[in-house]
């Protein structure tokens, strides 16, 4: 397996001028259909132009995609936000305090891995999302997952970039799940800094190839700046791993899986793509 991380100094909060390699390497667009307008977001959840339905579901303006939930414990149900960063909205998702191990989640499914667009073993796909942590932002006991690709239940996601620490700067945490890790507690950490401040808005993109046979490939940006290029297993063999999916659910959102405090996280323009440029906000 080979490793690869970049890891460059970068003021948090301010815009920083990109390379055209963040516009989209040639690997990633062999990757993109040609059906598709890679200029535009295959999915998005803006905030401004959202609805949550009375079903707890969300959807967009101008798309038909309904985004399931995905819940466990006693979420609040989301709501609409004043709070942005771009526009005038965002998505507010809030979990209670759960000292008793049990899982405190809500997430929206972004995109699904039955979707003939979304994320397969034989592609390649963009996220992107801006979020921030609201409140005062109580020590977080264990993690709390705020993005993943997940291959189905109840297998551990193969990539998942989470929140940990008892005091701010948090830590933003990127780890992987493969064949050789299994599903479990054991994965393999690609990226760990403590950046994260509390009320402070931080823009990701995330490109994920997803291959199992060791070449897959990792990106992540923060605040228009890459800190991460990895190249190894990605996911499991879903001829080994019975009920897992041929490809990766997109899920964003508040998944608390052991016991920790309470936590507000705002989501602001929320997007899945096939490049680069279509899910910045």
């Amino acid at each position: 397996m080979r490793q690869l991380l970049i890891v460059t100094i970068v003021v948090l909060g301010c815009d920083v001028e990109q390379g055209d390699d963040d516009l989209g390497d040639p690997e990633d667009l062999d990757a993109v259909s040609s059906e598709l307008d890679t200029d535009k977001p295959i999915h998005v959840l803006t905030g401004d132009g959202t609805t949550i339905r009375s079903d707890w579901k969300a959807v967009e303006a101008g798309d038909p995609y309904v985004h399931p939930v995905v819940d466990d414990g006693s979420p609040s149900k989301p709501w609409i936000s004043t709070a942005h960063y771009v526009g005038s909205k965002s998505i507010a998702f809030q979990v209670p305090t759960d000292l008793s191990g049990a899982r405190q989640r809500f997430e929206y499914k972004i995109a699904q891995a039955a979707d003939s667009s979304g994320l397969h073993f034989d592609n390649a796909r963009y996220s992107g999302f801006v979020f921030k942590i609201g409140g005062t932002a109580a020590p977080f006991l264990s993690s709390a997952l705020i993005w993943q690709a997940h291959q189905g239940a109840p297998y551990s996601p193969p990539v998942q970039l989470s929140i940990r620490g008892s005091s701010p700067p948090f830590q933003l945490r990127m780890a992987v799940h493969n064949m050789a890790t299994g599903s479990g507690d054991k994965d393999i950490e690609v990226f760990s800094e403590n950046i994260i401040q509390p009320n402070t808005w931080y823009r990701v993109q995330v490109y994920v190839k997803p291959r199992y046979n060791s070449e897959g490939t990792l990106k992540l940006w923060i605040n228009g700046v890459r800190r991460l290029e990895w190249t190894g297993s990605i996911g499991y063999d879903p001829s080994k791993y019975s009920g897992s999916h041929k490809g990766l659910d997109i899920k964003n959102g508040i998944y608390q899986p052991h016991a920790n405090n309470g936590h507000l996280f705002y989501f602001d323009q929320i997007k899945f793509g096939s490049t680069f440029v279509s899910v910045q906000p």
